[in-house]
């Protein structure tokens, strides 16, 4: 459904089912000061002048995010109160002055992995500015976006900033022409019908029964158990040179699969290598791993959506959960994984995208117990064409802003870890993110080397 005005400068649209899905998983840490999958993207930046960092943190990132608002007002909508919909209020001067209070923060002293580590749930997205390393921290709930969203919302960022500075301030602002641009949910985007039949509940039946698999799926070992609070999320990241970067790409054009399956199936035999198991070697071999098979949304939103950046603030992503067995070698699990990506976005899918949000949100409604032990073993999401998102240069008046290094990863409260990548000024980016109360930086820098070990000598051992 389409946004309406519900009383004067008030808009408001249901949550799609997608979004109720993923606000119930991120809400219920809300209690304990924290929010599952809330999502965070980090750009490191040199300024385009010499102005210092605490004068761009008063005016031209400030008022950048005015902007950024203007441009992608979706950034601002939030629940409204108990009911299932989204509300966004267009701003008085006032109204204004308060959200960037609430949202936007200026951060002396301390490094992204703390912040990270240490932020809070907020009604709105946030902006976090640390002035002494030229960082910038964007942080919001997954119901507002996707991995693809926010690098969006990183460039569209600078590209405020780059308004700002070559109008000298901020342009002037209409507000309430915003409104327009207003998000719709990926249910409207991908204009699904509002009642199933029995061929789209088999769809989304088949989709949620793949997420069985990760109940036999290795795990990789923990602390705590399932009484142990959990701590602040944070990362360990591993950016591999160009000259590695290329030359794994180069190898993989030699085979029947790319460098993110590649790099996916790495991951899987690390699962294996560093899994908890006193099985036999027989047995072993027969163990089983489950990772999601993500994919982006946005390419097929119907018309004028279609991968387009105006709906950076919006969660237009799906999956469902593959298994491979550690007996199988290297590139034949690169290849499975190839194979399922190369499948892709198929009708089918599209049309179960509704109920089987419906069905996953009815199963946890029902307060079932969390499994114990809980699932450790290692997930992972990607993002392509980064390169084409997020600008490494954005040319201003007073000369060049460049975008250093990009971050992208999620909270997580259990002691599964997360493996995020990407390719952005032609380096291979990961980064392990975890939870501190369960596993530490030296645990998931081993598995970092052991994956990139796993890469140079499957891919370029004979190079």
């Amino acid at each position: 459904m389409s946004w309406v005005e519900v009383a004067s400068n008030r808009f408001q649209r249901p949550l799609g089912e997608n979004e109720r899905l993923i606000k119930f998983i991120g809400d219920r840490a809300h209690t304990a000061g924290r929010e599952q999958w809330s999502v965070t993207s980090t750009a490191t930046f040199t300024p385009c002048d010499n102005r210092s960092a605490t004068e761009w943190a008063a005016t031209t990132l400030r008022d950048a995010w005015k902007l950024l608002r203007f441009r992608h007002p979706s950034i601002a909508s939030t629940p409204a109160g108990e009911s299932d919909s989204l509300e966004y209020v267009i701003p008085s001067e006032k109204d204004l002055e308060h959200w960037i209070q609430r949202s936007y923060d200026v951060v002396e002293g301390r490094d992204s992995e703390d912040v990270i580590a240490e932020i809070k749930p907020s009604h709105f997205m946030t902006l976090h500015f640390l002035p002494h390393t030229w960082e910038i921290v964007l942080h919001t709930s997954h119901w507002r976006t996707d991995g693809y969203g926010a690098f969006h919302l990183l460039n569209a960022f600078f590209d405020a900033v780059k308004a700002i500075v070559d109008n000298d301030g901020l342009p002037e602002i209409f507000w309430g022409e915003e409104v327009a641009r207003l998000v719709p949910s990926v249910e409207s985007a991908l204009n699904l019908p509002e009642t199933t039949t029995p061929e789209i509940t088999a769809s989304a039946i088949k989709y949620a029964s793949t997420h069985t698999y990760v109940k036999d799926s290795v795990g990789i070992p923990y602390k705590g158990d399932s009484t142990t609070k959990p701590g602040g999320t944070r990362s360990v990241r591993m950016q591999l040179s160009t000259k590695t970067t290329q030359a794994i790409k180069n190898a993989t054009t030699e085979r029947p699969f790319d460098m993110y399956s590649a790099v996916h199936a790495a991951l899987a035999k690390v699962n294996f290598q560093y899994a908890s198991s006193s099985a036999s070697n027989s047995a072993r071999n027969e163990q089983e791993y489950a990772s999601a098979i993500r994919m982006s949304l946005r390419p097929h939103l119907i018309s004028p959506f279609t991968d387009n950046p105006s709906v950076a603030a919006g969660l237009y992503t799906g999956g469902y959960v593959s298994k491979v067995t550690a007996g199988d070698d290297f590139s034949t699990i690169a290849e499975k994984y190839q194979r399922e990506y190369d499948k892709g976005v198929t009708p089918e899918f599209i049309e179960s995208r509704r109920q089987f949000a419906i069905m996953a949100l009815g199963g946890l409604q029902k307060g079932l117990p969390p499994p114990n032990p809980p699932p450790s073993y290692v997930d992972m999401s990607f993002v392509t064409g980064v390169d084409d998102i997020v600008k490494s240069v954005f040319d201003t008046k007073h000369g060049p802003l460049k975008v250093l290094r990009v971050g992208l990863g999620v909270e997580t409260l259990t002691p599964q870890p997360y493996l995020f990548f990407w390719e952005h000024r032609g380096q291979l980016d990961l980064s392990f993110v975890y939870n501190e109360a369960f596993q530490n930086s030296s645990d998931a820098r081993n598995m970092l080397n052991s994956m990139v070990d796993v890469l140079e000598n499957e891919l370029l051992g004979s190079k």
